[in-house]
């Protein structure tokens, strides 16, 4: 079926749901592709995700319109998640390079005398990835490169909003040379049955998931004892003290709110400011917002383009409306046009009301005045969430003391929470996740260790 584009207006072909009968096929042929991946030497690996890497650069043009078309993420942005894409399966490939294990001591007691032992990492199995649609392409490279990378087949399901993206990395890594159902994408919309038949599934080893908690415990209810990746989102603090580069903090700070309209899950919610130099931050941060340029995705010069459906939209305006009867103060925006929802900055927030303890996930952030580092260090662990967190500073002592406090997987110094390089350790603590992505850290947790021992 032809369907036009809700941003574009472009004409494309909507992609077919997975139907159950279906669903069984896809799990036979994983399985299958499982026994030839896991017997695939490491070097054929790595091509493979190197030439992947590289058709995605040839085709980034089309990769990152496609990303604008249909997640309505500006062009400029989506032609970084393009590259970031491409460094993902690139790193991947040399990953598969650098699988290692190690010789374990085991005369540490004397049962141990006369015996040697080393593990190795192998494929744990058909690993199901679900994925999401802020990062269509890039967050999907993240589940799928690793996984191959170490010798596994995987049945990815990305979000029904933005499957495009997905089916187009899935066509590069053929393309590749990747054997046909090493890496099979299903559609799941509706009911949920196909996504249920998966994660029920005993000869699916491993779910990873991106999502938000409440889903995640879901999950993990209807799939049992399996093996989990879980990225679960985050409120990300921001503190900035008054020994900061203020201006350089102000500009990261709205870049670090609005990049991808707040469908970021570490985009920068909370504020925390010292007394001091609120005003002063406030108005750089406002003045820097009323500069942003809201439209049409695919132009180069658009700032925040349309969220990824009006609902979401309406939502994110309802938790803004409750926060304001609420006693918060509207500063900018508020606003919403369709699917638009304009950049948003309130203060005076109740530090118990949804917006300022769950997750947003849209063009909002909120300032807040503190008047001493421990004030904010108990601000910003005061929530259930703990992916990444920053703080301005040019004090060591103060940014150590942060560091050491902070509950979050990350803390970033003289930045937003907003940065990430596809290499490092990415998880968070509490309710943010369950284990680390990062290609190497992915593979980790997509391996198994087998054990060896050895009695002369």
């Amino acid at each position: 079926m032809i369907v036009k584009n809700k941003y574009t207006q472009e004409e494309f072909v909507k992609l077919p749901d997975t139907s159950l009968k279906d669903a069984e096929s896809v799990l036979e042929k994983a399985k299958e592709a499982f026994q030839t991946m896991k017997k695939m030497p490491a070097y054929e690996r790595y091509e493979i995700l190197y030439d992947a890497s590289k058709i995605i650069e040839r085709e980034i043009d089309e990769f990152a319109r496609t990303i604008s078309s249909e997640a309505g993420k500006p062009i400029k942005y989506a032609r970084g998640e393009v590259r970031r894409a491409a460094f993902t399966m690139l790193t991947s490939g040399e990953e598969a390079k650098r699988i290692y294990g190690e010789t374990i001591p085991l005369d540490v007691e004397p049962r141990g005398i006369n015996r040697f032992a080393y593990y190795t990492r192998v494929p744990i199995g058909p690993v199901f990835a679900v994925t999401p649609f802020n990062d269509p392409l890039n967050l999907v490279a993240h589940k799928v490169g690793p996984a191959l990378a170490a010798g596994n087949s995987v049945i990815n399901k990305p979000a029904s909003l933005t499957p495009q993206s997905a089916v187009k990395l899935r066509e590069a890594l053929v393309e590749a040379g990747l054997p046909e159902h090493a890496l099979q994408t299903v559609l799941a919309s509706g009911s949920g049955e196909v996504t249920k038949y998966f994660l029920n599934a005993e000869d699916i080893k491993m779910v990873t998931f991106t999502g938000g908690p409440e889903a995640a415990d879901k999950l993990i209810r209807e799939s049992g004892i399996k093996k989990y990746s879980m990225e679960l989102g985050n409120n990300s603090p921001v503190i900035v003290w008054n020994d900061a580069d203020l201006d350089q903090a102000a500009e990261l700070v709205v870049d670090a709110a609005f990049e991808a309209q707040g469908q970021n899950c570490i985009h920068a919610q909370r504020i925390l400011i010292k007394d001091d130099v609120y005003e002063y931050l406030k108005n750089r941060v406002l003045e820097l917002t009323s500069r942003l340029k809201i439209g049409d995705p695919l132009n180069p010069e658009t700032d925040v383009g349309p969220m990824i459906s009006e609902g979401e939209a309406k939502r994110v305006e309802s938790l803004v409306e409750d926060a304001v009867k609420g006693g918060a103060s509207l500063l900018a925006g508020g606003r919403r046009e369709g699917v638009v929802m304009h950049p948003t900055v309130l203060e005076d927030v109740d530090t118990g009301s949804d917006v300022w303890t769950k997750e947003i996930f849209g063009p909002v952030t909120m300032l807040k005045s503190v008047s001493s580092m421990e004030e904010a260090l108990e601000l910003a662990n005061g929530v259930s969430y703990g992916l990444q967190a920053g703080i301005f500073t040019a004090s060591m002592d103060l940014a150590m003391h942060a560091i050491d406090r902070l509950d979050f997987g990350a803390v970033l110094v003289n930045d937003t929470s907003d940065f990430r390089v596809d290499t490092m350790p990415f998880g968070g603590m509490k309710k943010s996740g369950l284990g680390r992505e990062g290609v190497r850290f992915s593979i980790e947790e997509m391996t198994e260790i087998k054990l060896a021992i050895f009695k002369r």
